[in-house]
């Protein structure tokens, strides 16, 4: 009868850890795209592949080319770090080849504001927010009912106004 070696268990461990090892690499080698770039850990076609799709969000410096004054005038409000398209939707449903083809969204419902101003622990102490406290201590806002948009006392582009 064999006697098993006082090591065999080692031996079949480090046998099962180089197969797994062997399939990983063999998985991974099949897995990982032919133009992986190692050094930036990113598919070298992404950032084309990302340029080639469709333009839905343009950003500031897209709504800039017609509305010039009003990306100017922003500059100088608390609303200047916003995207237009934050409050006034995607740029796509907007403009289409260059061309205006329907009218930017404007919600003036209490959701657009609540939405970045509703109440919520995780905003900065010096973040507005709209508060119970903040309620009580302004008397025109105990009067409000939900129907009531933010934009009948407050300029949206301003709203320190």
């Amino acid at each position: 009868m064999n006697n098993p070696s006082p090591r065999s268990h080692l031996y079949r461990l480090l046998g099962v850890l180089l197969i797994g090892l062997l399939a990983f690499l063999g998985i991974r080698a099949l897995a990982t795209p032919a133009n992986w770039d190692y050094d930036n850990w990113h598919r070298a076609d992404a950032v084309d592949d990302v340029a080639a799709l469709p333009l839905i969000y343009g950003g500031n410096e897209s709504c800039q080319a017609c509305h010039e004054e009003v990306i100017d005038d922003m500059a100088e409000y608390e609303h200047r770090t916003l995207s237009c398209e934050s409050c006034h939707g995607p740029f796509a449903d907007h403009i289409k080849d260059g061309e205006k083809f329907a009218d930017a969204v404007v919600d003036e419902s209490q959701w657009q504001c609540l939405n970045c101003h509703g109440e919520l622990i995780s905003r900065p102490k010096d973040f507005t927010q709209f508060t119970k406290e903040l309620v009580e201590k302004v008397r025109r806002h105990q009067e409000l009912k939900p129907e009531d948009p933010c934009v009948e006392c407050h300029a949206p582009h301003d709203p320190r106004a």
